[in-house]
């Protein structure tokens, strides 16, 4: 064992699966040293990283999460913390991290949200639904990890499993590693992202496999919650296997900004929507984009491209900031919807928008894109919607009936 490391069993954990190690578990993080666990199952509810420290699973080793409220942190237990009602989820939280430094989870084994434990999964909503979901139960913690205000966080080489919402949550976070690291939600969890990275600085996503149930990657500029102005910058995603009931990488949401993001070799497969941008989530919620890239990437999706305003409506935002130097380059998708890119009514939002040395593939008999712009009976592979800032040079596109590749229409 690493002269910085001590074993959780010494603690006094059980780890059968069937005590709760909660207390001892913490007592082994309050050390300041990093925790390695055995072969075993530790069911826990809230635990807190210290700085300095951190977990090491072995193989075998798992962190499974309590199915009752009392044993996870108060959801005002920090002011930066968030819930959602609507989406019935708590401000709870499996593993915690505020304002640490030097931190790590790595190992094979694995942390598990213990999803079978709290919902239903007996019960399915719109079960004929191409997107079938299960029955919110009446309550569920929020993100399972939540690293909020850390510096120099790894994780690597460790297993994400079953979360009862989003699965990692790392908000205003500084030179942040995720490597080898494989998660696993049900597709039927509704809003069961992958990594939720928002308003972090020096980033790097490597050699992961993410199969999620809502968006696989999200890149945030929420800084709301933070008080403070926190930009997200400098994110690279690299070599990773994205498969998601909602989007592989969607780019949005918050008031805050995001640029200089680099996502290449990536590989899309069985999912809803491939790449999103929308900087706009709710009217008056905009972020300013700039700066984007996406090279080298294979999709396979419902619909390959997205590019609008506001996400979920067709009400552009009032507030809508600007979205630039979006570059789409070496892309082979295939789809069975049309990409949509609509501009915003406000002229000169959204600039310097292009892609390049790509292929697009509609499948045979691809539906009708169903956005309310598109009732029309034909449409592009690529479908824009208003002028502006699009180029798009040396790509190709395939269909049974000879679609055109691009599509313009007016209002």
């Amino acid at each position: 064992m690493l002269k910085n490391m001590v074993n959780v069993k010494d603690f006094g954990a059980i780890g059968d699966g069937l005590y709760m190690d909660t207390l001892y578990i913490q007592a082994a993080l309050d050390s300041g040293k990093t925790v390695y666990f055995p072969a075993g199952v530790y069911r826990t509810g809230t635990l807190y990283l210290r700085s300095g420290g951190g977990i090491h699973l072995a193989a075998n080793a798992v962190i499974l999460g309590s199915r009752y409220p009392e044993d996870y942190n108060a959801n005002d237990f920090d002011k930066r913390n968030t819930f959602s009602v609507k989406e019935r989820s708590s401000g709870a939280h499996l593993i915690i991290a505020r304002d640490c430094e030097n931190i790590s989870i790595s190992g094979s084994g694995t942390i598990n949200g213990n999803r079978n434990g709290i919902f239903n999964t007996d019960i399915i909503h719109t079960p004929n639904s191409k997107h079938p979901r299960y029955v919110l139960p009446r309550w569920r913690p929020g993100s399972m990890l939540y690293f909020v205000g850390c510096r120099n966080v790894k994780l690597n080489g460790i297993r994400l499993n079953d979360p009862t919402y989003w699965t990692a949550l790392f908000h205003d976070c500084e030179d942040l590693t995720i490597d080898r690291v494989t998660i696993q939600t049900d597709r039927h969890t509704l809003n069961s992202d992958g990594l939720d990275i928002d308003c972090c600085r020096r980033v790097t996503i490597s050699n992961c496999n993410i199969f999620s149930g809502d968006d696989s990657i999200a890149i945030r500029g929420n800084q709301r919650p933070l008080g403070k102005t926190a930009v997200c910058s400098d994110i690279t995603v690299s070599n990773c296997v994205l498969s998601s009931a909602a989007c592989g990488v969607r780019v949005g949401v918050g008031n805050g900004t995001i640029k200089n993001c680099k996502l290449s070799n990536l590989k899309m497969v069985n999912t809803n929507i491939g790449i999103c941008i929308s900087p706009s989530y709710a009217i008056g919620k905009c972020t300013a984009i700039d700066n984007v890239l996406f090279e080298n990437i294979s999709i396979d999706a419902d619909q390959s491209l997205l590019i609008l305003p506001n996400w979920g409506s067709d009400i552009d935002d009032p507030a809508i900031q600007k979205v630039s130097r979006l570059t789409f380059r070496k892309i082979d998708a295939v789809s069975d919807k049309a990409n949509l890119i609509v501009f915003p009514i406000k002229k000169g939002m959204f600039e310097n928008i292009s892609i390049a040395d790509s292929t697009f593939t509609l499948r045979p008999d691809a539906a009708d894109p169903g956005r309310k712009h598109w009732t029309q009976a034909g449409f592009g592979i690529i479908c824009q919607l208003d002028g502006e800032d699009l180029s798009i040079t040396n790509c190709k596109g395939f269909s049974e009936n000879n679609t055109p590749l691009l599509l313009k229409r007016n209002r």
